[in-house]
């Protein structure tokens, strides 16, 4: 076998093997549809990105708010909130706002927080983020992957 034929069989090898790290595939979740990006709160630097993910894995896999980060187009870090709901969550549409002044100030503080998907189950998932002097979203990391919006 020459050397260009032993690097390719390597390659397909490790794509089938471990899709997540060599495939082109960043995690086992995946986008159900194309996510959906609207202005929150009184300025346009404020956003909110939602849609549904899928788990493709054969695994099962547990998720946390806690651990999904939105990235800019460098890999930096956005200040952000995220739940796997849909609807209404406190702490993701009104972070940054007095939760008080609108009566919620406990309610819901557990909703979407976790979540566990066995393959081929969806979930919701909403993030709140603050992007500004024309830095645009690009990843959302969750911790054990990526997911791409642009």
């Amino acid at each position: 076998m020459g050397r260009i034929t032993g690097i390719v069989v390597v390659t397909a090898v490790l794509a089938v093997l471990a899709p997540g790290r060599f495939g082109g595939h960043e995690g086992p979740l995946r986008w159900e549809a194309a996510p959906r990006t609207s202005v929150l709160g009184a300025t346009p630097d404020d956003r909110l990105v939602f849609g549904h993910v899928v788990n493709r894995s054969k695994k099962v896999a547990r998720l946390r708010a806690a651990d999904v980060r939105i990235l800019d187009g460098d890999g930096d870090r956005l200040p952000g909130a995220a739940a796997f709901a849909d609807g209404f969550v406190p702490g993701v549409t009104l972070r940054g706002m007095d939760a008080e002044m609108f009566g919620v100030a406990d309610a819901g503080a557990d909703v979407g927080r976790e979540v566990v998907l066995e393959p081929g189950q969806r979930a919701p998932l909403s993030v709140s983020f603050t992007a500004t002097g024309g830095v645009h979203a690009a990843a959302i990391d969750y911790g054990g992957g990526r997911l791409k919006l642009e």
